[in-house]
């Protein structure tokens, strides 16, 4: 009976162990991302056209350096003008995870963090027409100017996984635009990956498909 009970204890101590290792270990590797926002922006008037991509790590408990790269456009055609915005854009920052895991296993994370944008585009304006009851209605010179743009963002945000490795995630961002007069002839209708130029602060909204390469079990 003695062995018997040293046998289930022991068994017990191995199958303990196996459950604590399983507990310690947590997937690491780059997580990346895909907006979906822009599908939407796509149906709005004047039509925006983007597309935005993302890549995270998680190279500290709960701390993700984030790298997201865009580009974006808008054309606007009326009776008195015609306008086009096209360019690309990035941001870097971190992510801090509010969340507490349930275990070592879980990517679940809500998030706070901080971006540093970048965007270089142009900007055309062409068969622009101003009356002038005066000096009578005119047409002035089609206009052209390539522009760099940059901006400060706070985000906070949700990641679900839904599946192994594959997660949903939503991000709020409040922007913060440093160099409002970069174009002292015409302010930018759209400036991507930030906005519109007018707006030295304004808010943005990600919507986003991550999946995580699993390269490290620790």
């Amino acid at each position: 009976m003695f062995l018997s009970l040293m046998g289930k204890v022991s068994a017990q101590e191995v199958a303990g162990q196996e459950v604590s290792r399983k507990d310690t270990l947590r997937t690491f590797g780059p997580r990346f991302g895909v907006d979906l926002a822009p599908f939407i922006y796509y149906f709005t008037e004047p039509k925006i056209v983007g597309a935005e991509v993302s890549v995270d790590f998680e190279i500290y408990k709960n701390l993700y350096p984030v790298l997201e790269l865009g580009y974006s456009s808008t054309s606007e055609s009326e009776e008195t003008f015609d306008y086009e915005s096209v360019g690309n854009y990035a941001r870097v920052g971190i992510d801090y995870n509010l969340l507490k895991a349930k275990d070592r296993s879980w990517h679940n994370t809500m998030t706070v963090g901080f971006r540093y944008g970048m965007s270089f585009f142009k900007q055309t304006s062409n068969n622009v027409l101003i009356y002038s009851d005066y000096w009578g209605d005119y047409m002035p010179d089609p206009y052209e100017s390539s522009l760099k743009a940059h901006w400060l963002e706070l985000t906070g945000g949700i990641k679900v996984e839904l599946v192994s490795n594959l997660s949903l995630g939503w991000m709020i961002r409040y922007k913060f635009l440093l160099n409002p007069d970069m174009d002292p002839v015409m302010i930018p209708a759209l400036i991507p990956g930030y906005g519109n130029g007018a707006d030295v602060m304004t808010f943005g909204f990600s919507y986003s498909v991550f999946y995580m390469i699993p390269l490290i079990k620790k």
